[in-house]
């Protein structure tokens, strides 16, 4: 691996914790036989890229192993476009750590991929340098089925049009969490402001309930997939929220910003009563939080304090 290729990797493997906006949604999307969704382009789940690195893509996405399931990338979720493979001439199509790309379209100008075995693979593709990397995710313990999550609705910077849906980003060590911090509205037009998730983009501009995630029905802290009521999320005021979902808890954390996260605002020791709830300072919720800096949130107060 080259050193430019390198740098990019690296700063991709932080993206997680960067500042989404509808703006920045660079989309590589990964098809074929070796994904759960097969050819259907409607479930293709998307590489992503940053500002920083627009032709660099990443995400964590499992890949059935063998010959027989191969798979290739593509630019838009739409026959006839530019795809990208195996180089036509390499010695094997199976892949593992780096290799070479080609670029063309419906299968000419190279191979599709495979891996060998069955698991969460970390992917990342520059389409600039045609340099590619896919190895064995440190985290095998369930199967990662969606490389990102977008924020939809009036609540978000991109409104209800799903081709400005609001990225959630995979956590770089936890590819089950997904977050960014994104600018939300409480109030449009006088009417409270909310929003959903969706899961795959093709999919979702259909508006089929199982393209989305909802609000849990006794618990706004958790999702689901049961559609019923379209139950969303709103926010009680304007403000700078970090948004982390986590697809194995099936949860959900919404917490404001309160600004620099190396302040502390108290010192707790023990705890002083009950709190609602806290979050690491990326503001994923933490169920047994010691020894360390969080976010309390108790009502609508928000600090961060050092638990001992």
């Amino acid at each position: 691996m080259n050193a430019i290729f390198k740098c990019a990797l690296a700063v991709v493997a932080l993206s997680g914790a960067m500042t989404a906006s509808a703006d920045d949604k660079g989309c590589l999307y990964v098809i074929g036989g070796a994904t759960s969704y097969g050819w259907n382009l409607d479930d293709a789940q998307a590489l992503l890229s940053t500002d920083e690195n627009p032709s660099v893509f990443s995400g964590t996405i499992y890949l059935k192993g063998g010959t027989d399931n191969t798979f290739k990338f593509m630019e838009n979720p739409e026959w006839g476009g530019t795809e990208y493979g195996v180089a036509v001439d390499a010695a094997s199509t199976v892949v593992s750590g780096d290799f070479t790309l080609a670029s063309g379209s419906l299968d000419n100008g190279y191979k599709q991929a495979s891996v060998a075995a069955d698991g969460n693979y970390l992917i990342v593709v520059d389409t600039e340098s045609l340099e590619a990397s896919i190895t064995l995710s440190d985290y095998q313990a369930t199967e990662i089925k969606y490389c990102e999550l977008y924020l939809v609705g009036n609540a978000t910077p991109g409104g209800w049009n799903i081709a400005d849906a609001t990225p959630l980003r995979q956590v770089a060590g936890s590819p089950y969490e997904y977050k960014s911090d994104v600018a939300l509205v409480a109030m449009e037009n006088e009417s409270a402001a909310s929003f959903k998730i969706a899961t795959a983009l093709r999919g979702a501009s259909s508006w089929d309930a199982k393209y989305f995630m909802f609000r849990d029905v006794e618990d706004a802290g958790k999702v689901s997939t049961d559609a019923t009521d379209d139950r969303q999320w709103s926010v009680p005021e304007d403000g700078n929220y970090t948004v982390c979902v986590n697809t194995v808890a099936n949860t959900i954390s919404i917490v404001k910003s309160t600004g620099s996260t190396t302040s502390v605002d108290a010192v707790v020791t023990p705890l002083d009563g009950p709190a609602d709830g806290y979050y690491d300072l990326h503001g994923c919720k933490v169920d047994r939080p010691a020894n360390g800096v969080f976010i309390e949130v108790r009502g609508t107060e928000v600090r961060k304090v050092i638990l001992k």
